[in-house]
Parts: C-alpha cells; structure tokens; sequence
C-alpha cells in the first residue's frame, strides 16, 4: 500500500493550527511564568524582611544601617573581592550585616524577573534598595532617619524594602523621595507585568502592587532619577509618600 504525503494545502492547514495554538497558549505561559517570578520575588521580600527584624532584635531594638558601602555596619557593601562584575557584587553582599542573618545564598536579593545583569553597561545583580528613612541615606534635611524600630509607627504601613531600578549599573544607596516637596528622586523598578512591584514591609509582610500612574511605569523604563508628575497625576506618588519610613518630616 502507497502512502501519500501531506500535501501542500494540507501543510499549511497543519502549520496555521500549530500557530493558533501557540497564539493561544503563549499568553497563559507569559501569565505562569510572571506569577511565578512574583511569587519567588515575595518570598525573598520575606526573608529579607525576617532578616531585618532579626538584627533589631539582636542589637536592641536599633536598625541595621541602610546605607550600601559606606561604613561597615550597613546591610550590604558594595561590589568587593575578585572575579566578574557579577561576583564582585555578590561578595559584596556577603560582606553586609544582614548577610548572616539571610542563610547561604545571595539569590535571595534578587528578584527573577529583573533582568538588568542581562543589559549592556548596567551588570546589576541586586533588585532591593532599603527606603532611606529605615536608617539610610537623607535629603537635603526632608526627613529624620529611624534609627530604632519603635521610630517607626505603624510598621504595617511602611515600608522597608523597596525594588528600585537604580541606572548605573547597581542600587548604589538607598531609596530615597523628597517627602517636603513630595517629589520622586530614584526611580522605582517595575518588573512583575506592565504595572506592579514588589513592597516589603517593617512588620515583616511583603505585597505586590500595582501602579495607577503613568508617569510611574515610565519613570521605571527610563531608569530616570527626579522623574516629573503631571499635574493630573500623583497617586503613587502619594502612596510611597505615606509608606515613607521614617522618624518625623521637617515641614516648613
């Protein structure tokens, strides 16, 4: 008995069903794969979390240093030792005062879907920043730094860990905004589909949210430092405003 190839128009039948279905499936994959890196991504935010607390209770109720390679009590340093970019910036994580508290593994600083370490002249490795109010960095006299936990009111409400999209290559300080003139200064980063990041918080939870702003997505994508709101706008910003740990703000 002859068998009979396909022909022609029944190849292409065949190749348009094999692309309907992957149109139709490549979106759900996209969704999987998305709810996986933010799922991966909180639970990281809740380690550190744990991390940060464990060091308060351990050094009498005081804040581990949120500053990045400034002195060597801060939470991480930055890049050291030998090797690749990357390396080097792994061991300057080791080399932070949370790092004992985290486990074995730097992957925990991470967040999966940022994929800056893959971006010609940027190599970041590190997705976190500490908001600068938890014992970082200041600006220009805006906000007095906690330095101790009880600093902090309504720890549930502020936050601690923030994933920031810092343009020279790593998240050289800390978090920071202008809570006087309530303005943005370092952008945030935007990495769980077109709208949502990932937020950790004093009392040790961490949650995914989601940006109401325009200007904010576009303030990620550019990796710009003192992005403009528009006057129509400001929702985010209002929110990082009221999350904004710190001990008190200096308003005129």
């Amino acid at each position: 008995m002859t068998r009979r190839g396909l022909t022609l128009i029944e190849l292409l039948i065949v190749v348009a069903i094999i692309s309907l279905l992957l149109g139709l499936s490549l979106p759900a994959l996209v969704r999987v794969r998305n709810q996986a890196q933010g799922a991966v991504c909180i639970q990281n935010l809740k380690t550190l979390s744990l991390a940060w607390l464990l060091y308060k209770d351990d050094n009498d109720e005081y804040l581990v240093s949120g500053l990045v390679g400034k002195t060597p009590a801060d939470w991480v340093q930055g890049p050291a030792g030998a090797g690749t970019i990357l390396d080097c910036k792994k061991e300057g994580i080791r080399q932070g005062a949370l790092f004992q508290y985290v486990g074995d593994t730097v992957d925990v600083y991470r967040c999966p879907a940022d994929q800056r370490k893959l971006e010609p002249g940027q190599t970041a490795f590190r997705s976190y920043s500490i908001a600068g109010g938890a014992n970082g960095e200041g600006w220009q006299g805006t906000y007095v730094q906690a330095t101790k936990y009880s600093d902090i009111q309504q720890p549930a409400a502020k936050y601690i860990f923030v994933e920031e999209a810092d343009p020279r290559g790593w998240n050289k300080g800390s978090w920071i905004l202008n809570p006087r003139d309530k303005t943005w200064v370092d952008p945030l980063a935007i990495w769980h589909s077109r709208a949502r990041s990932s937020l950790a918080y004093a009392d040790g939870h961490a949650e995914i949210h989601r940006w109401a702003d325009d200007s904010t997505i576009q303030m990620s994508r550019q990796q710009e430092f003192f992005y403009p709101v528009p006057d129509n706008e400001g929702a985010d910003r209002r929110f990082m405003l009221s999350g904004f740990p710190q001990r008190f703000v200096d308003v005129p």
